[in-house]
Order: C-alpha cells, then structure tokens, then sequence
C-alpha cells in the first residue's frame, strides 16, 4: 500500500494548466484517474471531466456491425424448412399492417414458429451461437452492468471467464455491437456475443432488478456542466480511484471505482443545456 502510494505522488497531473505545487500536490491528494490520466486535485479532476466528456459528446465513435449483410430473418426461416412461402407472404402482409410489430413477432403470433427457431434464426442471420439459459438463475456476471443498460438494449452478461478476461454477453433480437464496445472500454474486458429467447432475457432482466448490486443512478435531460459537475461531487464524497465513460446511442455510461473495488454506475440521457441540477433516482 505504502509503494503504491509512492508511485502515485510520483505520477504526472494530466491536468496541462495545473497550477499545484508538486510537494503540496503529493502530500495532500493521491489523486484520481480519468481512464488511464491521473489527475492530482478536486480542481484538475474537474478539468478533466469537462475534456473528457466534452471529447464523449462531440465525437461519439461509430461501431461498424461485423456483420453488414444479413439475410432477411424471412428467407432464413424459409431456408430452414421453419415456414413456407406462403406463411411469409402473410405475415410480411400484416406487418405492413403493423409497422411496429417485428416479423419474428407476427409470425409466432400467427402459431408459424415457436420463439425457439426464430431465436434459432436470429443467431444464424448474427453468425453467433445460441444459449439457453437456466429461466429462473440470474449469472453473476449481471453485477458488472448497469441495470439500465441490460434493459434499454434487451441484453443479459451471462458468464464471465476470468482466465481469458471475456464477458459473454446474451442478446434477445440484434446484436449491438456499439453497446459490446463501450463494454470493452469500459471495463477492460473482451465481449462475446451470443443469441438467447427474448422471453427468458426479459424474464431474467426483470429477476436482476431484484438482486442487491452495486450502486446505480439514471439521469435525463442534463446539460454537461451538470454531469462534470455531479460527478466530480460523487467522485469525492466516494473517495473514487478511478473513473471510465463510454459514450453510446447517444447515452453516457460513468463507472467510478473506489480503492476498494466498489463500482458505482450513472447513466446519463439526451444531455441538454438547461441550468436547473436534476435530483438522481436510484435503482
């Protein structure tokens, strides 16, 4: 502990306009990182949220799906011998009728297939294998990611293999390949994506937000200033060592550490301008 506190007075504010005197610096803040950029006071940490999530807001990075051309979930299923033609006739005519409806939907609806093929074919249209997963045993794996963020994109961690440092993560109806990234950034992990039936997920998802885990809170409608400045205030009342974020769909994911490894995850929506400081809710 000693040593590492030593490394860390030694290290460089990443802070360009940092005015602190070195020695006072180092006696009186250990300091936080932003990524893998140490700051040495509440003032250059402050700094460095504004550049960080200034840089987050301005140029999201775009996420090409490894898999451009798919073939239509209708041709896979016709291609498996799962319908017939006719059956995909019908069922692309009532989803002109329904737009919001998705094919795999309608033709369940219409008793065609069981979510057990469409599952089936939605992994062969994303090339990824298929999992089943036990409907009633929620993975250890949930605590690593924000509720908010399994629910808004219909996705469950379903194991985390610690040797290879991979995160296998569960889709229910398109792989989103943006989402696995921020994932990667954000935790240092590699992802492997996998198809499973929506049912099961939502099922699982909605055991999740019963569980006790770590700390959670969803914002909407903030302006930038406000997000440096509410998590610049968490980071010291949590004592924070480290703080990650990801920008994603136009969603801002904030993971801040503590030196005890206890993770606290915001979420931050459709940032806007206004001035008023919104009151977090908590998961």
């Amino acid at each position: 502990m000693m040593l590492k506190k030593a490394i860390s007075w030694l290290n460089v504010c990443a802070n360009s306009g940092c005015r602190a005197k070195p020695v006072r610096t180092r006696l009186l803040c250990s300091g936080a990182y932003i990524g893998n950029d140490r700051y040495c006071s509440p003032d250059c940490l402050h700094t460095g949220l504004a550049e960080h999530f200034g840089e987050l807001l301005q140029k999201p990075k775009a996420v090409q799906s490894k898999r451009r051309h798919r073939i239509p979930l209708g041709l896979e299923l016709v291609s498996r011998g799962y319908i017939d033609g006719p059956a995909l006739q019908a069922a692309l005519q009532r989803q002109k009728q329904q737009p919001e409806s998705r094919l795999g939907q309608i033709l369940m609806s219409m008793g065609a297939v069981s979510e057990d093929q469409i599952t089936t074919a939605v992994a062969a249209q994303w090339s990824v294998p298929v999992l089943r997963p036990d409907p009633c045993h929620v993975p250890e794996a949930t605590q690593l990611i924000p509720f908010a963020l399994m629910e808004r994109y219909k996705m469950l961690p379903v194991h985390f293999n610690k040797q290879q440092n991979r995160l296998h993560m569960a889709f229910a109806q398109a792989v989103d390949y943006s989402v696995l990234y921020s994932i990667e950034q954000m935790l240092g992990v590699k992802t492997e994506a996998c198809m499973a039936d929506e049912s099961v997920l939502v099922n699982l998802i909605g055991l999740t937000s019963n569980q006790d885990r770590p700390a959670e809170y969803v914002l909407n409608n903030i302006s930038a200033r406000e997000l440096v400045s509410m998590i610049a205030g968490y980071a010291l009342r949590l004592r924070t060592e480290r703080i990650n974020a990801s920008s994603c769909h136009g969603q801002i994911w904030v993971r801040a550490t503590t030196k005890a490894s206890v993770a606290t995850h915001f979420m931050f929506n459709s940032l806007s301008q206004r001035e008023a400081m919104p009151e977090a809710s908590q998961y």
